[in-house]
């Protein structure tokens, strides 16, 4: 997330700068929703915080040892977070990904298959998410089309699935993936791995610090 710096100005020897002009503010976004997430009881051991990087903030727990020393991180070369544990072992659970307000979300096709490489990656597309109520209309998965789709499917149902048709930022047979436009700020797309389980971070509560 960057910001704009205002125009400078000089005057030789006699006079002075006139007042500089503002900075570029952020277009205003609704706050951050209070998580349902800080009140689990699976994370009771853990303190809830924001985690704050150089263009996105979220909201997670951090956890002490006794619960493997897991918490969030800010990568600001994603930009977006990691989830560590206490052996530095990490995986990225939320990228951002930029395109114009005004451009569909097909517009970030060519960095997401740039970012995700597999068997089908090249022909893979958005497609609405199941599986998620009401959001699922907001929420899409990066799958396989065509007859790279049938295959998928086939393989679904198979003893020996096939590795994941659309590379790490795809659909797979465990995990729950999905991309989203972020709210108040169209230029922005996000992506978030929730993983097979209750995870700590909550991705309805990023929010951007500085614009792309």
């Amino acid at each position: 997330m960057r910001i704009i710096s205002p125009g400078l100005c000089a005057l030789v020897l006699l006079g002075g700068c006139g007042a500089q002009a503002p900075a570029a503010k952020l277009p205003a976004a609704p706050a951050a929703p209070v998580s349902a997430l800080r009140d689990a009881p699976e994370f009771a051991g853990c303190d809830w915080r924001e985690v704050k990087g150089a263009r996105l903030t979220m909201q997670a727990f951090a956890c002490g040892p006794d619960h493997g020393g897991v918490h969030v991180e800010a990568d600001d070369g994603l930009p977006g977070f990691r989830l560590v544990d206490a052996t530095g072992e990490s995986r990225m659970v939320v990228r951002t990904f930029d395109k114009a307000a005004d451009a569909p979300l097909a517009a970030i096709l060519p960095a997401v298959r740039a970012a995700s490489p597999g068997p089908y990656t090249a022909a893979c597309a958005f497609a609405p998410a199941p599986g998620h109520d009401a959001k699922g209309k907001d929420r899409f998965v990066f799958e396989p089309t065509g007859a790279d789709k049938a295959a998928w499917d086939k393989s679904q149902a198979s003893d020996a699935p096939m590795e994941p048709p659309c590379g790490p930022l795809g659909v797979s047979i465990t995990g729950d993936r999905f991309f989203t436009v972020m709210s108040g700020h169209p230029q922005t797309v996000v992506y978030a791995d929730m993983g097979s389980e209750i995870q700590i971070f909550d991705p309805e509560t990023l929010r951007l610090v500085s614009a792309p």
